[in-house]
């Protein structure tokens, strides 16, 4: 019979957490019992919680193995809850306590290269993610071998499409779908998924992306976690640069997540240079980690708001950050643009770098880049498609490149209009708006820039609404907008655009 003991310091999956929950939830616990309740509300995202209840418990811990097994769930949850400069003490305390449990080691490694990846710090982080791999081959066989492995496997196969290893990549996505398939959880099948999807979006394979993403978020939605909104991000933007624009912005909205950088990208894939320029301009100051993914935007705005000299150096900046952190994926993406921009200062200035960028593509096992755009994708097969050893990629990219464009411009739903809801969108989501209130707050915005009255009349019609359901979804969207009975609809839409960032 396996004690508590054994269970509190064995690798856990998602369904274990919601078994094992309820009987951990009443009576009075012991310490094994405390940090196992608190390793459950991990996996079901109660992150600030589970932080708390195992810091507390942390001090009265005996048991070595007990505390390294407490002090590597802190490690992964600081990547939850932004607190990476604990992670190095935190990790110092339990290498050696989790030395002779290759199992916790693997995972401990793992949860550092976490950390790291969300400081962009890819060359550590993939040092890790191999470390933690090799500490696996040492494991017993079962299980939670198979858990720890479905999880190194994933982070491998994110790692290496950052350092735009697409190959290796493709392979550790394979490795991630296999042994999770060995552990029985749909939630790990599901995120295994996910990342063949996420793997073959940034190799520019968008067809099977979208598959595999569309699979994934249909496995995840019942969840309503952190993975499945951003699952939906990432369909989002594969749709978009697909030239899907309706179905993909309403995808964007739907997920309700993203950083600023992201979303001013899904606005230059609508055509609204102007909303993704706003959005950068008004969004907070980010960690340094973020300011480099932002400028690779605000490069791009640069350009597409005329102003191309300005375009190519904050992306050959942004190219040179991105290839010192091992990020290859996104410094091929920052060259590709700057070459885009440069080929409009200078005629054959780009083309002449075009042909170069393209192998690299082709020889990495990639056929597309970093925050794709349709007309750039377009204008780099055309520019390498005649150099032989770039032909097949520069024919995928340029045929892919203009069906997205003929696409997005027969979309007849697809034209959306700049709007300071996009910039609010996250917020109201937050708050409880489900997409349907969104689009009603959509329609109010848009009769107010034609200068008309926002009388319910004229609403319900342009909704094509009784009166009678208008007003049961205007009272839900007062209730959560904390408006009350304040009188006039008008007040409604300002207070959903009070959530805009200020400029």
């Amino acid at each position: 019979m396996t004690s508590t003991r054994d269970i509190a310091l064995a690798p856990l999956s998602r369904s274990d957490a919601e078994r094992l929950l309820p009987s951990l939830s009443t009576g009075r616990l012991s310490l094994e019992r405390r940090v196992l309740r608190a390793r459950c509300l991990k996996y079901l995202e109660s992150f600030d919680v589970a932080w708390a209840e195992l810091n507390e418990v942390l001090p009265q811990i005996r048991d070595p193995l007990l505390a390294a097994r407490v002090r590597v769930d802190l490690v992964h949850l600081a990547y939850y809850l932004v607190r990476g400069g604990e992670v190095d003490r935190l990790h110092a305390l339990a290498e050696a306590q989790a030395a002779s449990d290759p199992l916790m080691l693997a995972e401990l490694r793992l949860g550092r290269s976490i950390n790291e990846t969300a400081a962009n710090m890819v060359n550590d982080a993939l040092r890790d993610a191999r470390w933690a791999e090799d500490a696996l081959a040492a494991a017993p066989r079962g299980r939670g071998r198979d858990l720890v492995t479905t999880r190194v496997q994933r982070q491998l196969a994110h790692l290496l499409s950052h350092s735009g290893d697409y190959l290796a990549a493709q392979t550790a996505a394979e490795a991630t779908v296999r042994s999770a398939a060995r552990v029985g959880d749909p939630w790990e099948a599901a995120w295994a998924t996910y990342t063949a999807g996420f793997v073959h979006w940034y190799a520019g394979r968008n067809d099977r992306a979208i598959e595999e993403l569309a699979r994934a978020e249909a496995a995840l939605r019942s969840y309503g976690s952190s993975v499945w909104r951003y699952t939906l991000l990432c369909l989002a933007r594969a749709k978009l640069e697909r030239g899907e624009l309706a179905d993909g912005d309403r995808l964007a909205r739907q997920s309700a997540t993203g950083a600023p950088e992201d979303q001013a990208h899904i606005a230059l894939l609508r055509g609204e240079a102007e909303v993704a320029e706003r959005i950068l301009k008004r969004a907070p100051k980010g960690f340094p980690a973020d300011e480099h993914f932002r400028d690779f935007v605000r490069g791009i705005v640069r350009g597409q708001r005329g102003d191309p000299r300005g375009a190519v150096r904050l992306l050959d900046e942004a190219a040179k950050e991105f290839e010192s952190r091992g990020m290859a994926h996104w410094a091929l993406g920052a060259a590709i643009h700057s070459a885009y921009w440069r080929e409009r200062l200078t005629r054959g200035a780009g083309a002449a770098r075009a042909s170069h960028i393209a192998r690299d593509i082709a020889t990495r096992g990639g056929e597309g880049f970093a925050y794709y755009l349709p007309e750039v994708a377009a204008w780099l097969g055309r520019a390498a498609e005649r150099d032989p050893g770039a032909h097949e990629v520069a024919r995928l990219l340029r045929t892919r490149a203009d069906a997205a464009l003929r696409r997005a411009k027969t979309d007849a739903d697809a034209s959306v209009g700049a709007s300071a809801l996009d910039e609010a969108t996250f917020h109201l989501r937050a708050l409880g708006l489900t997409w349907r209130e969104l689009g009603i707050l959509r329609v109010m915005e848009t009769l107010s820039r034609e200068g008309a009255h926002l009388d319910r009349a004229t609403l319900a019609g342009r909704l094509s609404v009784s009166p009678n359901t208008l007003r049961v979804h205007l009272t839900r969207i007062r209730a959560k907008l904390d408006v009350g009975d304040r009188r006039g609809d008008e007040v409604v839409l300002e207070a959903a655009l009070a959530h805009t960032p200020p400029g």
